[in-house]
C-alpha cells in the first residue's frame, strides 16, 4: 500500500473497483431525516436523525488514482459533499476544504488550516456564512492537541457555541479509540476517533469497556461522534463517520456538527498519512 512521494495527502486504495463519478448537479439542502446505513453489521437498516446539515452517518469514498478530492455521503449512490485536501507545502491553502455539495465548484463551508507539522500544533478551522447557513457571521475556531505522544498528540480539543444554549460555548474532545462504537461502525480491526461532550448532562456508566455503557468514556462522558479506519482500507469503506447520542438530536447547532466533521477529516488523513509513511519505511 506504499505509494512514494504521496506523503501529504491520504494514501491512494488499491481495491480494483470502479469508482462511479459524483453527481455534478447542486444537492438540494439536508431535508429528510431517513437514511439508509451502510454498516458494518447490517446494511438494510435506515437511522431517524435531526442533524440539522449532514446524514447521521458518512462514508468516505475515494478514487483509484492518488487525487486531492474525494467524496462523503450516505450510500455510494449518495455522494453529497466534495472534500478537497492540499500538502503541507502549500502553505497559503487550507489543508483541508469541505464544499456544500459533491464538487469544487459548490460553495464552501469550512476549511481548516494546519502545516507540514501540524499534528502537533493548533489547527485553525473557518466556518464560512452560506445563504442557508443557520449564522450570520463567520465562525473562526482552533483544533487544539490535548496531549502528545512521539508524533502525534492523542487528544484533540475545541469550543464552539452550541445552538441550544445561543451564545454559550462548550468544549469537546476527540480521543483516540479502538473501543466498541468504533467496532460498531467499522469492520474489521479498526480503530479511530470519538468525540466527547466534556459538559455532559447526563453522565453514563464509566469503567472498563466491558462494564461501561455504549456511548459513553472510562469517565462517563457522552460520546457525540465517531471517525472510523476500516482495516481493510477498503475504498467505499475507507473512512467511516457517525454522529451519535447528542449529536444526532439537532441541539448542538449547525455549527457545531460542521466544526465536527472537518475536523474528523483532519484526524483520519493524519492517521492515513501515518500510517502510509509506516508502510512506506516497512517496505524499504
Amino acid at each position: 500500500m506504499s505509494q512514494p512521494g504521496y506523503q501529504d495527502a491520504p494514501p491512494p486504495y488499491t481495491e480494483q473497483v470502479q469508482a462511479a463519478p459524483p453527481d455534478t448537479n447542486n444537492v438540494p439542502p439536508y431535508q429528510t431525516p431517513f437514511y439508509p446505513i451502510e454498516s458494518a453489521k447490517d446494511s438494510s437498516r435506515t437511522i431517524q436523525s435531526a442533524t440539522i446539515k449532514f446524514p447521521p452517518t458518512l462514508n468516505g469514498y475515494f478514487r483509484l488514482k492518488p487525487t486531492s478530492t474525494f467524496h462523503l455521503g450516505p450510500t455510494s449512490e449518495q455522494k453529497l459533499f466534495a472534500v478537497v485536501t492540499h500538502s503541507g507545502i502549500f502553505r497559503d491553502k487550507p489543508s483541508i476544504v469541505l464544499h456544500d455539495g459533491p464538487t469544487d465548484k459548490n460553495a464552501i463551508m469550512a476549511t481548516l488550516k494546519s502545516d507540514k507539522w501540524g499534528r502537533t500544533r493548533p489547527a485553525t478551522v473557518n466556518l464560512l456564512v452560506r445563504p442557508s447557513s443557520s449564522y450570520t457571521e463567520p465562525i473562526e475556531e482552533l483544533l487544539i492537541p490535548v496531549s502528545t505522544s512521539h508524533h502525534m498528540s492523542s487528544t484533540w480539543s475545541f469550543e464552539t457555541p452550541v445552538a441550544r444554549k445561543g451564545n454559550i460555548r462548550e468544549r469537546f474532545e476527540w480521543r483516540s479509540s479502538h473501543g466498541n462504537e468504533i467496532k460498531e461502525l467499522a469492520t474489521g480491526h479498526s480503530y479511530g476517533w470519538k468525540l466527547v461532550r466534556i459538559a455532559s448532562p447526563n453522565a453514563g456508566v464509566g469503567g472498563s469497556r466491558k462494564d461501561r455503557d455504549l456511548g459513553f468514556t472510562s469517565d462517563g462522558l457522552e460520546i457525540v461522534a465517531i471517525v472510523a479506519h476500516n482495516a481493510s482500507w477498503s475504498m467505499t469503506k475507507g473512512l467511516r463517520f457517525a454522529f451519535m447520542g447528542a449529536g444526532l438530536t439537532g441541539i448542538l447547532g449547525e455549527a457545531w456538527e460542521i466544526m465536527t466533521l472537518i475536523s474528523a477529516m483532519q484526524l483520519y488523513i493524519w492517521d492515513a498519512i501515518a500510517a502510509n509513511s509506516a508502510a512506506a519505511a516497512t517496505a524499504a
